[in-house]
């Protein structure tokens, strides 16, 4: 449960205020053009070009009308297989590089997905490499499997089996949401499991995949979507070129390009189905309820969107009043021909379900049976429908405008989507909702937690670590004359652009414009004083979303104009206010804001509102041993360190209203506050007048701030075991330590990143089968940097796992890694540069960044020259300056079976359970 739901109680009471004399409260943006071109070919081929002169890359997508519901029965995760092998052809000839290992050398960022109704295959690269992935794509629609061997086959189809085990077997979502479509429809397509089973895969044959492109891969299947700067003829004849042949009539002449004719509507059932019941994968008992509805091809997806918002709102209202559930989330999955909206809420006990599904499904009866408020909530759903649609436009969404075409016959997803939008929520929301979100058409399922399992015996073994670049798989991994310089693909981002000024009260602005969409991004952070104590940080977080509410109950404009807000402590516990917004609304976002910090009292009632969730919260936390991993993590990552602290129960309850404002007033003041914005803004002269007049008048005087101390390094490794009685798998989360790192350093450090997660998947996963998947991060803060590590592992497993992941890190330690493998690692940091600063959002982030870690301006602007930089000696200097032999090991699985294992691979085991609060080392 998240904060999220006690600003929802206050929310509803803001209504009924006065609006001040400002713009309408209402979605605010120039409108948008589509600017592109169409064409069918005589083919059947669809080409949609838009032009978006504000993108600093090109995004293209292959999108093939063939998906899961559309494999021979018995033949299940063919599509899926399919997919992967594609990318193993070899375009050139029988001994020339893979289409992979081309299009990695292109600098592209590239990838596929396969759902039940399409293979979409697309990428993001720099402009200038339209026409090299435009020709490779080509060859991937001329001849899919071209070169692949039987060999190729079974490889592509072990790891599709291990990529499908992940999905299901380790994952408790997966595993569920393939139960719902069992459970839900049965004996319908969409029942089907996508991407198959292990079985079904099993008995696959490369014959099968070479008939199934046959069949499917045809220009008559294909929608091409590109997106870029470059104009739009332009694209459109590189494109057209590229796939040359392929645009043209067949010997029988002109195609039609291939309809679709989804899935039909499920059958209605008379009666109100029974609740299924099932064990699985999950720490507290989970119920879900689903209703089906109208799919994306009968145009009512803006009314599946507004039914997900409403309920999500209501849960959240409703549940955090409850004493029954930890929280909630109400999603959709939108097929062709039938849309599934899914409410799941996470149980104290399985006894409550019943009840708990009776609250849910009472909201439902209240909505529709309110026609006067629920014109007022359609009219919210809309708003932030079109924001949020706005806000896609920025990475145009080049996958949706495919299926949007096919759906509708429209090409013009830049238009057309705002305009479904408009039209199919111009009226309330009563009718659809009473038609498809009934209560008697819910159907439920729980899932109540698995009994012990034994598990697969895996015996520890210690395993040797090698040093060179076998351990980076068989796949060619070629990379193209001058990749050695990453500048090729990472770009200076512009962000040293932003203009800077401060007002006479001390509030610091910076302004980056980004004339593309009319969007905004603000953020408003102020330096606090880190607190150093859980009272002090608990006091924190009491104090800043008590006055955030208390301002609120007076004056709010977000939520009607569309907005998207979020109030966070990042990890200093210093607060950031968030807001995404059109960007004729500012005066609204900057009103907001103004409201915020000219009233420092913290009122009564919000302040109980707030601290009765904080309570509860940390309540339902305390059971979550997720959450508990994190803590005992940063509590022995940063020992005797504010950035261990974790707030506790009893310092909650211990605060009043008055020490909260007596913390506002000290410690929320313009002086120690940078406000970032980043969008459509105003010409300077005036974004800096409309500034001055809503915050300049924001008083107070915090002085100066002291930076965190410098936080000690762990003193020795630690290994702790979080009991999970019975688990089957063993979940082993890493931290290793750096001090501050530079800009140089921390180039190295995304290529360390990418070599350890490689490295870890190839000898863990690929050869020894012992996970299905290693995951690596680099997390900085002010002052120090962290090094995380995830892998799950079968429990038998564990120790031989843990001296593979901390052998391969002194192995680095002692060894140069060869240049080449190094060059590997700088191209792939260099090829995701540019998406680290793609939206406004991202961008706003990375600005934030700057200010949060004290860097200067212009550190994204030289950071590209930094990556380029990266030597095999760097990347070593780098992993010896880890905190080695001082790591902190939380694996999180059944202690009785993971203790002696580890005792006796020479692991001095801690055993904490879910009642055992961790405690911050000194």
């Amino acid at each position: 449960m998240s904060l999220r739901w006690v600003l929802l109680l206050w929310l509803s009471l803001l209504l009924g205020c006065t609006a001040l004399t400002l713009p309408p409260n209402r979605p605010l943006a120039r409108p948008v053009a589509f600017r592109g071109a169409y064409e069918e070919f005589p083919s059947g081929l669809r080409l949609v070009v838009h032009e978006a002169p504000h993108m600093s890359r090109v995004t293209m997508n292959v999108s093939y009308r063939v998906g899961a519901t559309d494999e021979p029965s018995g033949k299940e995760g063919l599509a899926h297989l399919v997919e992967h092998l594609t990318f193993q052809a070899r375009p050139g000839g029988e001994k020339a590089p893979r289409l992979a290992s081309l299009l990695l050398a292109s600098g592209a960022e590239f990838n596929a997905v396969t759902s039940y109704d399409s293979t979409d295959y697309f990428f993001t690269a720099p402009p200038e490499q339209l026409p090299l992935l435009t020709a490779l794509e080509a060859e991937r629609l001329r001849d899919p499997l071209r070169h692949v061997t039987e060999e190729d086959f079974r490889v592509a189809r072990d790891v599709v089996v291990a990529e499908l085990r992940q999905r299901y077997e380790t994952s408790p979502e997966g595993a569920q949401q393939r139960w719902l479509h069992e459970v839900l429809l049965p004996s319908h397509p969409y029942g089907r499991t996508s991407g198959g089973t292990p079985e079904s895969l099993q008995r696959l044959t490369l014959e099968d995949a070479r008939a199934f492109v046959q069949a499917h891969y045809t220009s008559a299947h294909v929608v091409v979507v590109v997106s870029g700067p470059k104009p739009a003829d332009a694209m459109r004849s590189t494109v057209t070129q590229g796939f040359a042949e392929l645009t043209l009539s067949g010997k029988s002449g002109p195609s039609k390009p291939v309809r679709r004719e989804p899935p039909p509507f499920p059958a209605e059932s008379r009666a109100r189905a029974p609740r299924v019941v099932r064990s699985g994968p999950v720490e507290h008992p989970r119920l879900w309820l689903v209703w089906t509805v109208p799919g994306l091809y009968s145009g009512m997806t803006p009314q599946a969107f507004a039914a997900e918002g409403m309920l999500n709102n209501r849960l959240a209202t409703q549940l955090a009043r409850e004493e029954q559930a930890h929280g909630s989330s109400v999603t959709l999955e939108v097929l062709d021909g039938v849309t599934l909206l899914v409410a799941r809420v996470d149980l104290m006990k399985a006894e409550d379900a019943e009840d708990v599904a009776d609250l849910v499904l009472d909201q439902l009866v209240d909505l529709y049976g309110n026609p006067g408020r629920l014109g007022g909530l359609t009219a919210a759903a809309r708003s932030s429908l079109l924001t949020e649609a706005f806000r896609s436009l920025e990475q145009f969404p080049a996958r949706e405008a495919a299926r949007f075409l096919r759906a509708t016959g429209e090409p013009d997803y830049v238009q057309g989507w705002p305009q479904q939008i408009r039209e199919g929520l111009s009226r309330d929301l009563g009718p659809y909702l009473y038609k498809y979100v009934r209560r008697e058409r819910a159907r439920m399922l729980l899932m109540v937690p698995e009994q012990a399992g034994s598990g697969r015996a895996t015996v520890a073994e210690r395993f040797a670590p090698l040093a060179g670049p076998e351990d980076f798989g068989d796949e060619e991994r070629s990379l193209p004359p001058g990749a050695s310089d990453a500048r090729q693909v990472a770009r200076p981002p512009g962000l040293a652009q932003a203009e800077r000024f401060i007002l006479g009260n001390g509030l610091q602005v910076v302004a980056l414009r980004r004339t593309g969409m009319p969007l905004l991004e603000a953020r408003l952070w102020v330096r606090t004083q880190t607190p150093t104590t859980e009272g002090a940080l608990s006091l924190s977080r009491l104090a800043v979303h008590g006055s955030y509410m208390s301002a609120g109950r007076k004056w709010y404009h977000g939520a009607k104009v569309g907005a998207r807000t979020e109030l966070q402590l990042r990890e200093e516990g210093q607060p950031v206010l968030s807001v995404s917004a059109p960007s004729g609304n500012l005066v609204h976002v900057l009103e907001d804001m103004q409201q915020w910090m000219w009233d420092a009292e913290v009122e009564l009632r919000p302040f109980e509102a707030v601290q009765d969730w904080q309570v509860r919260q940390l309540e339902r936390e305390a059971s979550s041993s997720d959450v508990l991993a994190e803590r005992a993590l940063l509590s022995r990552m940063f020992p005797g360190h504010p950035y261990g602290l974790a707030p506790g129960v009893e310092e909650a309850k211990r605060f009043t209203a008055s020490q909260a404002t007596k913390w506002v007033k000290e410690e929320l003041n313009p002086d120690r506050a940078t406000l970032l914005l980043v969008g459509d803004l105003p010409p300077a002269p005036k974004l800096r007048t409309l500034v001055s007049e809503m915050l300049g008048r924001w008083r107070g005087k915090g002085g100066r701030v002291e930076p965190p101390p410098v936080p000690p390094l762990p003193r020795r490794r630690q290994v702790v075991v979080l009991d999970r009685p019975g688990a089957s798998q063993a979940e082993l989360l890493v931290g290793v330590r750096w001090p501050e790192l530079s800009a140089q350093e921390d180039a190295a450090a995304s290529a360390l990143v990418w070599l350890l997660e490689h490295r870890l998947d190839r000898q863990l996963r690929e050869r020894l089968g012992l996970t299905y998947g290693v995951r690596v991060g680099h997390e900085a803060r002010p002052r120090a940097s962290l090094l995380r590590i995830r892998a799950a592992v079968e429990r038998g497993a564990a120790a031989g796992a843990l001296e593979q992941l901390l052998a391969e890190l002194g192995t680095l330690e002692a060894e140069l890694l060869p240049r080449e493998v190094v060059e590997l690692a700088r191209w792939q940091v260099a090829r995701g540069y540019d998406l680290r600063f793609q939206t406004s959002a991202a961008a706003a982030e990375r600005l934030l960044e700057l200010e949060r870690l004290g860097r200067p301006p212009d550190f994204w602007e030289t950071y590209p020259e930094a990556i380029a930089a990266v030597t095999p000696e760097a990347v070593q200097a780098l992993v010896r300056k880890l905190g080695l032999g001082s790591e902190a090991v939380i694996i999180l699985g059944d202690a009785a079976t993971l203790r002696p294992q580890l005792e006796s691979a020479g692991y001095p085991v801690e055993v904490l359970s879910r009642s055992t609060q961790p405690k911050q080392e000194r």
